[in-house]
């Protein structure tokens, strides 16, 4: 014991750490031979630096003066084989990572020691070097302060001319593989942080500031590839779609917040030219098809909702005032030069005017915005001081109007952002309101129109805003609100209706829109309204005739806090690209049926009615409300012993026969077997049973088959053979797991099982047949009665009578 203590601390003993410097400087070229011994070598270094760094000081002071990091620069360079460049900058990171002095710190930076490493010319084309390399440049910019940064640039004067370690990391910026990538942009907030304004003019001035503008392209060819998923003709099934859609809009994402972690340095060159680029190379090109100037200037062939999804979902990540408030002055800019007009109409003086787009366009000044070149097949860059001269054109040649807002209005819904919010497509509109709450709701918004959403300057939507609507007199778009929630209306009235998704997202824009406006509609879009939620009414009654009537108790439970919380769900939580999930979903739905689809029609059903039930407590009510408690019928006339002995039966257990008709069936594994036919309602429950007769017990069965009362659909007797009774079965067990998004749709659903039973008469199949479905009246019955109270007219009336007893 004694021996292996002393010998570890020989181990990291100066005297031993001389030698091994010794051994090192002995090794006069690297090569496959003497390899392992190098690498042992600088392995024990590194341990014996790092140990001497926190327990001994004269250990370090020997490797200043030894000069050991120049040993490790000498090594790369004498190395004829590149297989000692991984283990060499790995060691170097371990040490550099666990150095704790400043003293140290400044030594290993100092000499040029890290920029003739970073410099060295190594091949990164085979193995895993370049993760070793990026891991050493990132350890080092760990280590880097505001006074040491100056070892690692090359100055002439007081001009940065060169930062070997910055600019050889961009070269990994866009490496294939991801801890590659996460480990650069590491580096480079690192470095961001820490910068002083030499090294900040030399990041943020051509050739380094490239670097930026190809993070944006970047950035512009992944939104590229996402509108092509969006848009795919492939025959491909919607689960799969929706998985590649959010591993790309995931990849997105994460891009956007590296751009905000830029911002958020608070560097004003720095937070200026990623600004602009992502401006001019992405943000304005994906704007200029939505302002519809009659031309397909900026156009990059994105579809309108991908583009509405990548702008609100920059804003929502990214956010800033200059990127904020410019996408602001262009999407309102129609609006506003209308609101500036009507001001100068009424006061003759536009200061201070709620239509002067001028503050929010300031951010906007003297950009160039590069758009493709369809004709040349490259790119070309458009001033945005012609863009706004051309909006200027194409609002002054509107000017027949007379002013007033039934004809503003007219003109309003026919361009820019407004045009897709009143289209026609459902996934646009919903996509465009999204994007003007995004502009609403952001606190870096300067100047926007409180009349816009019906909201005052100082209120946002996510706060008390009842009366905020009816505080702007006169104003042109005062009018508008109620087309918008009569374009959200339309969509919960539509026919045939459109997806539950779509419905769930289309009524939390209504709940958030009717908080502003105290809950009011007017009579034309509660007409509109009250349609709606008939038709979702009447689509629940006709799931009472479906082979899923006993689950819907069961459903609306589960449903109603999943609605609930949906509608309440806050505005800088929700993700737009629940937008581009609608957009798939219209498509068209596959005509097969079995059990599987009308459990799905029936969950649909549902989900579509409590929501409508929801928005009608919240016209009416002014809230949402609770899960209802729905009673259990009481049980039918039957003996209860009979019937709790056949609702508690499994397979394999005993039952009795009661009532039960003989029959005989053919199994496939096991020949034709004489049973007995029972079927029975307790309640909302109801089973049809096959049992063979008990050996030893005549009036009791043992259970061989089970199948769902509620889902044989209709019971058939063959045309051919009346003796035939033909039985679909729903084989489809469903469950309520919460999926990732709203819904969840079975791939490959079982198909329906069939049994077909024979009876010794005609007449006795008659009965069976008769009997399964006098049984499933019952059952259904039950659950009638148990919903019941849900669906009457006057469900609130007697909400609010409970909650006043």
């Amino acid at each position: 014991m004694w021996r292996s203590l002393w010998r570890s601390i020989d181990r990291f003993s100066l005297q031993h750490f001389k030698s091994v410097i010794t051994e090192l400087r002995q090794i006069k070229v690297v090569n496959a031979q003497n390899r392992d011994t190098v690498v042992d070598l600088l392995q024990t270094i590194v341990e014996i630096v790092t140990y001497g760094d926190r327990k001994d000081p004269l250990i370090f002071e020997c490797f200043m003066e030894y000069q050991v990091l120049a040993e490790f620069v000498r090594v790369l360079k004498i190395s004829t084989s590149s297989t000692i460049e991984a283990p060499l900058l790995q060691y170097l990171s371990i040490m550099i990572q666990n150095m704790d002095s400043e003293h140290a710190i400044y030594y290993c930076l100092s000499n040029d020691y890290v920029n003739n490493i970073v410099a060295h010319p190594y091949n990164f084309d085979a193995g895993d070097l370049a993760l070793y390399y990026v891991s050493f440049l990132r350890a080092v910019s760990s280590k880097i302060s505001r006074d040491t940064l100056c070892l690692l640039v090359k100055v002439h004067g007081d001009v940065v001319v060169s930062f070997p370690m910055y600019t050889e990391a961009l070269k990994f910026a866009q490496h294939e593989e991801k801890m590659i990538q996460t480990a650069i942009r590491a580096l480079t907030l690192n470095i961001y942080n820490i910068c002083d304004n030499n090294v900040y003019q030399f990041i943020t001035t051509p050739p380094a500031s490239i670097y930026f503008s190809d993070l944006v392209s970047s950035l512009r060819k992944q939104c590229l590839q996402l509108d092509a998923l969006v848009n795919s003709s492939e025959d491909k099934c919607t689960h799969q779609r929706n998985k590649d859609i959010f591993l790309k809009t995931d990849k997105i994402v994460d891009d956007l917040f590296y751009f905000k972690d830029m911002l958020s340095v608070g560097e004003s060159r720095l937070s200026r030219v990623v600004t602009q680029n992502l401006l001019s190379l992405l943000i304005l090109p994906l704007l200029l098809p939505l302002l519809k100037l009659g031309e397909n200037k900026g156009s990059y062939n994105i579809s309108a909702v991908t583009s509405l999804y990548i702008v609100s979902r920059l804003l929502q990540v990214v956010g800033g005032k200059h990127l904020i408030n410019g996408v602001a002055g262009l999407l309102l800019y129609h609006y506003m030069a209308l609101c500036q007009r009507d001001a100068i109409a009424t006061n003759g003086d536009i200061a201070g005017s709620i239509g002067d787009a001028s503050p929010l366009l300031h951010s906007l000044n003297d950009i160039n915005i590069k758009v493709s070149d369809h004709e040349a097949e490259g790119e070309k860059e458009i001033n945005i001081n012609y863009l706004l001269q051309h909006l200027n054109v194409q609002t002054s040649s509107n000017s027949h109007f007379d002013g007033s807002p039934k004809d503003d209005n007219v003109y309003i819904e026919r361009f820019g952002i407004f045009a897709y919010l009143f289209s026609d497509n459902h996934s646009i509109s919903l996509a465009s309101l999204f994007l003007l709450l995004t502009l609403a709701e952001n606190k870096d918004l300067e100047h926007f129109p409180a009349s816009l959403l019906g909201m005052s300057q100082s209120q946002g939507l996510m706060n008390n805003c009842e009366s905020a609507f009816l505080k702007v007199d006169g104003s042109i778009l005062v009018g508008l609100m109620p087309q918008i929630l009569k374009t959200l209306l339309k969509v919960l009235a539509c026919q045939p209706p459109v997806s539950p998704p779509m419905q769930w997202h289309t009524g939390w824009f209504l709940r958030k829109l009717l908080q502003c406006q105290g809950n009011k509609l007017t009579d034309d879009n509660i007409h509109l309204f009250n349609t709606s939620y008939e038709q979702s009414r009447e689509c629940l009654q006709k799931e009472l005739d479906g082979c899923w009537f006993d689950h819907i108790p069961d459903t609306i439970g589960h449903e109603w806090g999943s609605c609930k919380k949906a509608l309440e769900l806050q505005f800088h939580v929700k993700d737009p690209l629940f937008t581009l999930e609608l957009e798939i979903c219209q498509q068209a739905i596959d005509g097969n049926f079995n059990s599987c689809f009308a459990w799905e029609r029936m969950v649909d059903a549902v989900k579509v009615f409590i929501l409508h039930l929801q928005l009608k407590a919240l016209i009416f009510m002014g809230c949402l409300l609770e899960k209802p408690s729905l009673e259990s019928p009481s049980d039918s006339d039957l003996g209860k012993t009979y019937s709790r002995d056949i609702s508690s039966a499994s397979f394999g257990s005993e039952v009795s026969l009661g009532s039960g008709i003989p029959c005989r069936i053919a199994f496939s594994y096991a020949g034709v077997r004489d049973i007995y036919l029972v079927a029975l309602a307790r309640g909302i429950s109801g089973k049809l049973i096959l049992a063979e007769k008990h050996p030893f017990r005549s009036q009791r069965g043992i259970v061989i088959a089970i199948a769902p009362l509620a889902g044989l659909s209709q019971p058939r007797i063959d045309e051919d053979h009346p003796t035939w009774l033909h039985l679909q079965i729903r084989e489809f067990e469903p469950n309520f797991v919460k999926a990732k998004g709203s819904e969840s749709k079975v791939s490959t659903p079982p198909a329906d099982g069939r049994w077909t039973l024979g009876f010794h008469s005609a007449k006795a199949c008659e009965t069976a047949r008769l009997l399964i479905l006098e049984e499933t009246c019952k059952q259904r019955s039950s659950v009638e009665s148990m919903l019941a109270p849900l669906l009457r007219e006057d469900y609130l009336v007697n909400v609010l009578d409970r909650q006043g007893d």
